[in-house]
Parts: C-alpha cells; sequence; structure tokens
C-alpha cells in the first residue's frame, strides 16, 4: 500500500481524493482476503476498505515497541469478509531480526517487518496463510546467491526461517499459503523452491504465470513513471491449493496522473483448495 497512513510525519501523505481511489480500486473487486503491506494503522486502511464488511488483522508488531518505530511503521496483515472463519496466530516475529533467529553472533540490528498468520477454514479444511514484506535491496538470484551486500544476507537469513515454517507445515500436513512482498526478482522458480522448503514437488509457485506489466508514479513533486516487467510480489502455495485464475491489476493513466495509490500494482488470484489430495 507504500506507507499508507494518516499521520501527517509519514513519507507520502494523501488527500481525500487519493483515499476515494483507493477505495474504489478495491470495492471494484472486493476479494474475499486482501493481503497487505505497508500499513502504518487500521485507521487507515478502513479508509479504503469497508468496515462494515472486513475485519483487519494488524501485525503483533504494532504492539512490539522495540521492533517498531516511534513516527511511521510499515506492518503487514489481512483483511477478511466477516463471514470467513479466521484464527489470527502469531505472527512470524524472528523475520524482524533473522540473524540473531539463526545464530548468527554479529547480527545486523533490524526492524523488519514480521510475516503475519492468519488461519481460516474453507469447507472444514483449515488453511494457513503467511504474509511477507521482505528485506529490500537484494533483487536478483545472482546477488542472492553471492551473498555481498548486507541486503542480501538479510534476506538469505529471513529464507532460511520461512524454509524452517514451511517444513512445519509438512510436517503437520497443513495446507498453507505464502503471499506478500519478496523485493525479489524469481527468474528460476526451481532453484527459489529449493531455497524455501526440503520438498519442492510439494509446492506451487502461483504467481510464476503472471506477466508483469506494472506502471507507476514516482512520489514525488515532478511526475515520473516507471514500469516494472518483473514481479518481486508472488505467491506460493502448497500442492492442495491451485488457482483457478490469477493476474495483475494495472493502473490506467489517467488514475496514475491524478491519484497517489502505490509503488505495486496488486496480484488478484482465485484459488481451489482440493481436499482429495494428499498434503
Amino acid at each position: 500500500m507504500q506507507w499508507l497512513s494518516i499521520k501527517p510525519t509519514s513519507p507520502i501523505v494523501r488527500s481525500h481524493a487519493d483515499y476515494q481511489a483507493l477505495q474504489q480500486l478495491f470495492m471494484t473487486y472486493s476479494p474475499d482476503i486482501l493481503a497487505f503491506q505497508e500499513v502504518d494503522s487500521i485507521e487507515a486502511l478502513y479508509r479504503v476498505i469497508n468496515q462494515q464488511h472486513y475485519d483487519i488483522y494488524l501485525s503483533d508488531r504494532e504492539k512490539i515497541p522495540h521492533d517498531r518505530f516511534k513516527t511511521n511503521n510499515q506492518y503487514t496483515g489481512f483483511a477478511v469478509k466477516r463471514e470467513i472463519i479466521v484464527d489470527n496466530m502469531t505472527d512470524l516475529s524472528q523475520l524482524s531480526s533473522p540473524a540473531r533467529a539463526t545464530g548468527i553472533t554479529m547480527p545486523f540490528k533490524n526492524k523488519l517487518r514480521y510475516g503475519s498468520i492468519i488461519r481460516i477454514t474453507i469447507n472444514q479444511q483449515p488453511v494457513v496463510l503467511l504474509n511477507l514484506h521482505l528485506k529490500s535491496g537484494c533483487f536478483t538470484a545472482k546477488q542472492l546467491s553471492k551473498q555481498k551486500s548486507k541486503a542480501c544476507k538479510t534476506l538469505a537469513q529471513q529464507l532460511k526461517l520461512i524454509k524452517q515454517w514451511v517444513n512445519t507445515q509438512h510436517q503437520l500436513s497443513q495446507p498453507f499459503i505464502i503471499v506478500g512482498d519478496f523485493n525479489h526478482r524469481i527468474v528460476d522458480n526451481d532453484y527459489f523452491i529449493n531455497t524455501i522448503t526440503k520438498d519442492p514437488a510439494s509446492m506451487n509457485q502461483l504467481s510464476a504465470s503472471i506477466n508483469a506489466n506494472c506502471t507507476v508514479r514516482v512520489a514525488t513533486k515532478a511526475n515520473r513513471y516507471r514500469t516494472y516487467r518483473k514481479l518481486i510480489d508472488h505467491l506460493f502455495a502448497s500442492n492442495t491449493i491451485n488457482a483457478l485464475a490469477q493476474r495483475q491489476i494495472q493502473y490506467d493513466k489517467q488514475q496514475l496522473s491524478r491519484f497517489t495509490l502505490s509503488d505495486h500494482c496488486p496480484l488478484l488470484f482465485t484459488l481451489k483448495v482440493d481436499l482429495t489430495q494428499d498434503t
């Protein structure tokens, strides 16, 4: 959501018209579940979504003083239609300081985003959702493999923690979805899946078939536009979950010229849980 905040100290301060435009975009698609990143407060998000129809599950980080900033924060979380059964689960908070969590002697001091987790129940079948916003600055497989920068070392540590989480879900035979802003372009699907699971055949990258073509307006005084042709937002799922449809929602020129929206184009999925398949 690119610094969605009602605070005047936010790096991006949106007008009433900006919020109306975001609200109209959201209402056009009205997803059952929204996995969001970069939201500073529930109050800000309820300017975009309908409070009567959705409950918001904001990251646990919002309640942890030593892991949040005094002024502006970027929280992950979910907005879910109220008719869906939801259990709000403990965040994957280790992603905030992954070096410390993976036992590295001299950890980088980070205050990074937690992985938000909920469990929904569909036709009496529980599905766990993990929503990520990973370390920025390590965008390619070559950079990640060399791990020369702090960003790449941190991302590699975060991926180790995600692999542990994924393997636990497999051990529990628990269907799951991992979605969010990975801040990383995945070109070789098999290579990346191998970094987050011991059992690559048990996972699908459902965003892999989406052709990225996202034009955004850079939030500066002068209107400047940028087009992204590689995804850094992704969705993985256990092999009991498949996509009936998947696409990137793109902004039109009028929206971009008139409103401050986001520096990402949303991804929209229609998913099916196959209860007959072993997990």
